[in-house]
């Protein structure tokens, strides 16, 4: 079943998103900053991005019986169990939940209420709109009533007591650390030690979060550049070592191609070389009518860093160039020319199935 199409009712995906953020995998959208999308009960595969697989997150990433995640999450926002109740029953009434005419539990309630928490706190930043928000769950599987049913709720009853997100005290830092991290990485998949040495960090709420959305993971920042800034969430899984895997540049104003090129390669092994850029546009399922554009950089330093880091080894990695921005739903506006944001991950940005590039 695609993560798209389930609602997040089960301890296994409380666990999964809980453990997402920032800019998602190499491979595909991430799903926590997404509203919920029903269960489709019509037999007909609801509208998925082409490369999502089926199935649900990997049994790894489960939660353990005695796991407090969740619920810690959702007092930390302000969220009791009452109100996450309330959530459930809306949410069963109109097919949010584990399927038609299953009732969820509280810990079914728990893990839609995390994801609503997030969709609360994106409307509340400027990152996504209600209008955005229901037309993603009917791309979902949702009829038109029940995602404006799911809507409302959130909006007049579940957000208002939703708080904002603590940012954390920025760290001391010392500066002046090396240009290259000990395996030769300059940014895209260095140890946060090496960004702390390298850059000063900033604060993520004020620079990153209207613009990439809100984190459910431990969001960093730091300002490379006068004119630019680096938002970015720490991954969870202990393997990756506390390495930015995936991470977003973003201008304070658009830059010409060729100053977002120069940006992403500051952040590549030295050995990185670009490969002719390819446009891009917006998925079918996207309510967006967006652009963006790719490039992919040949680095065989990548390869070994990734090696390392059990994740991924290929002697690339990928760069998409928006003019405005992009959302969980697809680019903002059409590819002008001018970047604003870059969304630089590890591999190879690859077309989707039809044989189209999509943002």
């Amino acid at each position: 079943m695609s993560r798209y199409r389930r609602a997040a009712g089960t301890a296994l995906l409380v666990a999964a998103v809980l453990a997402v953020g920032g800019c998602g995998s190499d491979t595909e959208p991430s799903t926590a900053n997404r509203s919920a999308i029903p269960e489709d009960t019509t037999g007909t595969k609801p509208a998925t991005p082409p490369d999502e697989p089926d199935t649900d997150p990997a049994p790894t990433e489960a939660t353990t019986e005695d796991d407090t995640s969740a619920e810690d999450f959702l007092a930390a926002a302000g969220v009791d169990d009452a109100l996450v109740n309330q959530l459930g029953a809306i949410g069963d009434a109109n097919n949010y939940g584990l399927g038609a005419d299953v009732e969820t539990d509280l810990e079914d309630r728990r893990g839609l209420a995390v994801v609503q928490v997030t969709t609360c706190r994106n409307v509340t930043v400027g990152y996504r709109t209600w209008e955005g928000i229901k037309y993603a769950d009917e791309a979902g599987g949702a009829t038109e009533d029940q995602a404006a049913a799911m809507a409302d709720f959130l909006r007049t009853e579940f957000c208002p007591h939703v708080t904002p997100l603590k940012e954390a005290p920025l760290p001391r830092q010392t500066l002046g650390g090396s240009s290259e991290d000990d395996r030769g990485g300059r940014g895209l998949a260095s140890p946060l030690t090496w960004w702390d040495g390298r850059y000063p960090r900033v604060s993520w709420s004020k620079v990153c979060a209207a613009q990439t959305g809100m984190a459910i993971g431990d969001p960093v920042a730091y300002r490379p550049a006068k004119d630019e800034v680096v938002c970015a969430t720490v991954p969870p899984a202990a393997s990756l070592k506390k390495h930015l895997i995936s991470l977003d540049v973003v201008f304070a104003t658009p830059v010409d191609e060729n100053r977002a090129q120069k940006a992403a390669l500051a952040l590549l092994p030295s050995d990185a070389t670009a490969t002719a850029p390819t446009e891009g546009a917006n998925p079918d399922w996207s309510y967006l009518g967006g652009g963006c554009l790719s490039t992919n950089f040949r680095t065989a330093t990548m390869e070994g860093l990734m090696d390392e880091l059990g994740k991924d080894a290929e002697p690339w990695a990928s760069a998409l160039y928006y003019s405005d921005g992009s959302t969980e739903d697809g680019a903002v506006g059409d590819y002008t020319g001018k970047v604003k944001q870059i969304s630089l991950s590890t591999g190879a940005d690859e077309p989707s199935a039809s044989g189209e590039l999509t943002c």
